[in-house]
């Protein structure tokens, strides 16, 4: 089973779908154990059941409630440490329940509890229409609330890890953002700090109507996002891969996130940093990988 199919991801957004994502964020697994892959998928569920969840009250349905309900049922079960009879409709938290909440089981996963009720708050505060980062500082912030609690709450990591695993996840995050900057656009959201966009002549609407992309500021704004900020993100923030006593998933996972990271500068500087060209190129080159990957990993 593909990965796409194993975390319910939902198909055709236009330009790029999240199956191509989730395949692309997951492919690595091919070759690890069933029993590995199983306990990887389940967490890419949750993940990626409750960032849809708030993406659909966000942008399909404004004004949804259906994710604040979420959030409610979420803090009774912490609560709690049992779901209510009033909350058994959502099937994330039924299975949240049995992996974390059981008696025989609990003290063990206080890491991954508390990680994923940060990632909860995080995704109720910058699943806002209208959010707008103000400073570089503020943007760091939201890189390790989304992602660095998203990353700790990942499987098969020992105690001493987690840090470093949430600092690896704040680079996935930064380069996610870059690779979805026209999906992004195209749903009204920008991630770029307000004081960056105005030391550059930009502003936010500038971004999501591509008017940027014939402002003379806007190669420079990349140029300084991309070749000087990004590395000195990079070299904080990547002390994962130098780990030696990483578990084979993880090893996996970073060699393949890190030749992903790659591929995304390559293909947006052939474009000249165009996202909107960036996108039409991207995903057929992703597609291209996965092949070639999956390709390999069944030869003998």
């Amino acid at each position: 089973m593909k990965i796409s199919e194993a975390v319910a991801s939902s198909v055709g957004n236009g330009i790029a779908d999240d199956a191509l994502k989730d395949e692309d964020n997951g492919v690595w697994l091919v070759g690890l154990s069933s029993q590995t892959q199983a306990l990887w998928q389940q967490r890419f569920y949750w993940i990626r059941w409750v960032d849809r969840l708030a993406e659909q009250d966000q942008v399909v349905q404004p004004g949804g409630q259906r994710f604040p309900a979420f959030y409610r049922a979420w803090k009774d079960l912490q609560q709690q440490r049992f779901l209510s009879a009033q909350h058994q409709q959502w099937e994330v938290l039924q299975q949240i329940e049995s992996a974390w909440f059981q008696p025989t089981t609990a003290p063990r996963y206080q890491a991954q509890i508390l990680a994923w009720d940060c990632y909860i708050e995080a995704i109720a505060e910058y699943h806002q229409p209208q959010l707008t980062i103000k400073t570089l500082k503020g943007y760091e912030t939201m890189l390790d609330r989304l992602a660095g609690s998203c990353f700790q709450l990942l499987p098969q990591l020992a105690d001493h890890q987690r840090t470093i695993s949430r600092q690896f996840g704040m680079v996935d995050q930064f380069y996610n953002n870059l690779r979805d900057l026209y999906e992004d656009a195209q749903q009204g959201v920008c991630y770029f700090p307000s004081e960056l966009l105005t030391h550059f002549g930009l502003t936010r609407q500038n971004m999501l109507d591509l008017s940027c992309l014939n402002h003379s500021g806007y190669r420079p704004l990349m140029q300084f996002w991309v070749e000087q900020y990004l590395p000195q993100w990079r070299r904080q923030n990547l002390s994962l891969i130098q780990a030696n006593d990483l578990h084979p998933a993880w090893q996996a996972l970073t060699q393949w996130f890190i030749h992903r990271y790659t591929r995304i500068e390559s293909v947006l500087r052939d474009c000249q940093y165009d996202f909107v060209e960036f996108a039409e190129h991207y995903w057929p080159v992703v597609a291209q990988d996965l092949a070639h990957y999956r390709g390999t990993r069944r030869q003998p």
